[in-house]
């Protein structure tokens, strides 16, 4: 064991209990800090979960309900209603602050300074700017749709994340002499907070690539793809959208979690299921047009061949730690990815009305995905980082809608905080109970109050249109002509066939 913490600490493999004495003097500054710092989130906790469960009033914000980033207006007013999302490359910059803190310091811990950042500073920060509570006009909608500087912050991201993916492995094959041929200057630890850093901001990125595989154009889709293919994680967006956004909130879907289920069990069960129900779509995909599994038109076998090439062509050109440094930061998006996906849904469910079966045999007749069915949240700071995905319900209900006009309601299901703050509390299940279960018990309360008194329809604005992307037929799946996306950008593909037919 102590040989283990040595090499932790980047030392020769032998550690005393004075080292340890020592590492915590030198370091007793932040632990207190980080301390007062907990406490203080957790009454800020304590006070927002008070909001949460007032469906009479929106959580508390600064400038809430300012119109600032949604107004009509030039080309200036469109350049700054788009800035706020540059937020996006954010924690990209903070992987790269923490490799100069490295270095500067001397201390390999400081290679994980964007957990600190992402799950401490960024929490906090939520906590105390709170809710943008705001929602654009029609013809501020109209405006902000037109926009591109909205769909520019999506595909900057890409390129972004791809070259920092690149500068990084190369650094690490320097560091750790395979180029150059200098010595090992990359302890494991340093390598693990590297790994760990991109991993985090690469998750981060969740927001940007759930967006683009929404989008209406093969070019925006095809930028999310290429960060699945250098995250290894190319089921994903197939799942996504096919299958989750059909058996969203019911025990059918592997990314909806159940009350009092934790997340250390989700995730396993959530990788499996998703990627098995991801090639089950597949090949129901393929088959229909008369084509077998094993095929170039394969929209996950084979670009998973494309990202262990690229594996390898990390470890050919940068060494085998560039390597450890991709697969780690390949898991950690993957496993923040699915954290968003036991958050978003965590024990809503829809009612089943029947017992019918799809060819899998699984319950297929439910109530259509509505406002009461995902967790929403309009705080700020995480919202600009995620591309507003955090206006959870709206997306579900309108997938078609582009992320810059989501619209929070206070009615809806409302977390505390934001993501970054959830998926803290979501690592310790007793107290993620503690926050959500009370409200988990709110929300199937007020919804069925809504019904009720038929003030759900009143509440909530009319239309919906559950699958968008670029090969979405209008009128698949759930549907109901009222949708922005009935009226728009998918009018120039209605009665074309179904991608399942």
């Amino acid at each position: 064991m102590g040989a283990a913490i040595g090499a932790a600490f980047g030392g020769d493999g032998n550690v005393s209990r004075g080292d340890i004495l020592n590492v915590v003097k030198e370091n007793k500054e932040l632990c207190a800090g980080a301390g007062v710092g907990g406490i203080v989130a957790m009454s800020l906790l304590a006070w927002r979960q008070n909001e949460a469960l007032d469906s009479t009033k929106n959580n508390s914000g600064l400038f809430q309900w300012s119109s600032l980033f949604y107004r009509k207006g030039g080309a200036i007013t469109n350049f700054i209603n788009g800035l706020p999302y540059v937020m996006n490359l954010a924690p990209q910059a903070t992987v790269f602050l923490s490799i100069w803190l490295r270095e500067k310091t001397g201390k390999d811990w400081a290679a994980f300074t964007t957990f600190a950042i992402g799950f401490g500073a960024v929490p906090l920060a939520d906590l105390i700017i709170g809710e943008d509570s705001y929602n654009p006009t029609p013809d501020e909608e109209t405006a902000l749709r037109e926009n591109k500087w909205f769909s520019f912050h999506l595909c900057a991201y890409v390129w972004a994340y791809i070259s920092s993916l690149g500068a990084i492995s190369y650094y690490i094959g320097k560091e750790s002499g395979y180029i150059g041929g200098g010595p090992d200057k990359l302890s494991n630890l340093a390598l693990a907070g590297i790994a760990t850093s991109m991993g985090i901001s690469s998750g981060f990125g969740i927001g940007c690539i759930h967006e683009l595989i929404h989008r209406p154009t093969f070019v925006e889709l095809y930028h999310a793809r290429a960060v699945l293919l250098f995250s290894n994680y190319n089921y994903f967006w197939v799942e996504h959208l096919w299958g989750h956004h059909k058996r969203v909130a019911t025990d059918e879907d592997p990314a909806s979690s159940a009350l009092n289920e934790p997340l250390w069990t989700f995730i396993l069960k959530c990788w499996y299921q998703s990627a098995l129900s991801a090639v089950r779509l597949e090949k129901k995909f393929l088959k229909n047009r008369g084509q077998g599994f094993f095929n170039l038109n394969n929209r996950i076998l084979y670009p998973y061949l494309w990202s262990f090439a690229i594996d390898y062509a990390i470890y050919h050109l940068c060494g085998p730690k560039a390597l450890t440094f991709q697969i780690v930061q390949s898991i950690i998006t993957a496993f923040l990815t699915d954290n968003a996906n036991y958050i978003e849904h965590y024990g809503l469910r829809r009612k089943r009305l029947s017992d019918a079966k799809d060819e899998w045999g699984l319950y297929n007749n439910y109530e259509r995905p509505g406002w009461m069915h995902a967790w929403n949240t309009g705080d700020r700071i995480s919202n600009w980082m995620l591309f507003k995905i955090e206006r959870h319900p709206d997306h579900h209900v309108n997938a078609g809608r582009p992320y810059q006009i989501l619209r929070t309601y206070k009615e809806s299901p409302t977390y505390p905080t934001g993501y970054a703050g959830m998926f803290v509390l979501s690592w310790f299940p007793p107290l993620f109970y503690a926050v959500m279960n009370p409200l988990v018990e709110k929300a199937h309360r007020d919804y069925e109050q809504q019904l009720k008194d038929g003030t759900y329809e009143k509440i909530f604005p009319q239309g919906s249109n559950n699958i968008s992307s670029v090969f979405k037929v209008v009128g698949e799946d759930f549907f109901e002509k009222g949708s922005d996306a009935a009226d728009s950008q998918y009018d120039k593909i209605k009665g074309k066939t179904s991608v399942w037919n």
